[in-house]
């Protein structure tokens, strides 16, 4: 099973979503990832009907989410999407079948965005500016949980440093001594690469007890 990079991020939103819903009077709250050219839903929370699943996937262009993070405010408040001329012949409305939509960005520790938090509903909604406000304040948070996320990820790489050469070849450069828990934890972080790599994939894989040494061979 390969670890969930934003675990942090999850547990959080998993404790705020019901916070969200009650406080702007919606059905549903969820969390998206920008993925190249997809919108990726990473967690949502459904009050009383499913409208938006977990690992749901949505072209980008044709997202809401597109729509918060390409705003200079980044954020996209909309009361009906079937009436509005930007939304208004989204496949993705006829899909969700919702109205009310609000939208604000999340951000990676470097700055730059990482997705979106947003809220949805079957009826018709304006929201205020306190509830906006309301929003970005949760976004702030959410988006520490990223950048605590990520700090993670980069830590656990300092164990296991992979470096792509080409999109078919890496080298696991190591240095130091290898001690059972680091041989562990480099075989399972060199596993989850190659396991999110869709072009390269994991020849050999040798370790040598005596000397702790681990030898791995991508093609």
């Amino acid at each position: 099973m390969i670890p969930n990079p934003h675990e942090s991020l999850v547990d959080v939103s998993n404790q705020l979503f019901e916070l969200i819903v009650d406080e702007l009077g919606v059905n549903t709250a969820y969390v998206a990832r920008r993925d190249d050219n997809v919108m990726t839903v990473l967690n949502s929370h459904n009050k009383t009907e499913e409208i938006v699943p977990s690992d749901v996937v949505v072209n980008y262009e044709d997202s809401n989410c597109k729509l918060v993070l390409e705003n200079p405010e980044h954020v996209r408040s909309i009361s009906n999407l079937f009436t509005d001329v930007e939304t208004k012949d989204r496949t993705v409305t006829e899909q969700f079948q919702v109205k009310a939509f609000l939208g604000v960005s999340l951000y990676r520790k470097n700055g730059q965005p990482f997705g979106t938090l947003c809220v949805m509903d079957r009826g018709e909604k304006s929201f205020s500016n306190e509830q906006v406000e309301f929003m970005k304040t949760v976004a702030g948070v959410l988006s520490y949980m990223i950048e605590l996320d990520e700090a993670y990820e980069d830590m656990k790489l300092l164990s296991a440093p992979i470096i792509p050469v080409s999109d078919q070849l890496a080298v696991l450069a190591l240095q130091g001594n290898i001690n059972e828990k680091r041989e562990l934890m480099i075989i399972e972080e060199t596993l989850t690469y190659v396991a999110r790599q869709k072009s390269i994939h994991c020849h050999r894989l040798v370790a040598n007890e005596s000397n702790r040494s681990i030898v791995y061979t991508f093609t």
